[in-house]
């Protein structure tokens, strides 16, 4: 192979990974999203769905929402219908990614959907997450309670993982769509829109 094939191929080869990387998601550091031990049997994390659990998703444009879930139901108080749960890092370069594409779900389908920002990143204050917002086109709401006194984002987390049956080191971002406060569906990685907007089309029963 002469030079110029070899820069070529290695170009190519660095392109490709780095779209790689974004399509398929980014692994979580366990220290952000708090890791316990994988090995609990299927029983134990099914007791702990049982009880009921309420959340303070504190949104950094200064509103509450309350969520709870009982069972395997996540609930949203005066949310529409479909909540679209997006777990992410600010550091996530798949996270970045998706974050217009969920700007637009949001604008095409407002009052039937409601799309939830939930940051699984220790240390970051409101003002770089209304950072984050502006620059990667995230008009959404975001949740920012990741504090050891208001934790119930991780806790959010983990009960989700948990009924997905994920580690709590899942990949991210990690969106899971609730209908009527069911578990619908849920996408690893920066999916495409098109495929979210199907589903969004089905749970509405608009086709």
């Amino acid at each position: 192979m002469n030079k110029f094939s070899f820069n070529i191929a290695n170009k190519f080869g660095i392109v490709s990974t780095f779209f790689a990387l974004v399509l398929s998601g980014c692994g979580s550091d366990n220290n952000e999203i708090k890791e316990t031990n994988e090995t609990k049997s299927q029983k134990n994390i099914s007791q702990n769905l049982v009880a009921k659990k309420d959340y303070s998703l504190r949104i950094v444009n200064g509103r509450t929402i309350k969520a709870s879930r009982e069972g395997t139901s996540f609930k949203f108080e005066n949310e529409p219908r479909l909540v679209l749960l997006d777990f992410f890092t600010t550091w996530c370069p798949a996270c970045r990614s998706v974050a217009p594409h969920l700007t637009n779900l949001q604008n095409k389908h407002k009052g039937e959907l409601s799309i939830i920002g939930v940051l699984v990143e220790n240390g970051r204050s409101d003002d770089a997450v209304r950072d984050f917002q502006e620059k990667y086109s995230a008009k959404y709401d975001i949740a920012n309670s990741t504090t050891a006194s208001d934790d119930s984002n991780f806790k959010l987390s983990n009960d989700v993982a948990s009924l997905l049956r994920m580690p709590r080191s899942y990949p991210i971002p990690l969106l899971v769509l609730f209908k009527d406060g069911e578990y619908y569906r849920h996408y690893v990685g920066a999916v495409p829109e098109e495929m979210i907007e199907s589903d969004l089309l089905d749970a509405l029963g608009k086709r």
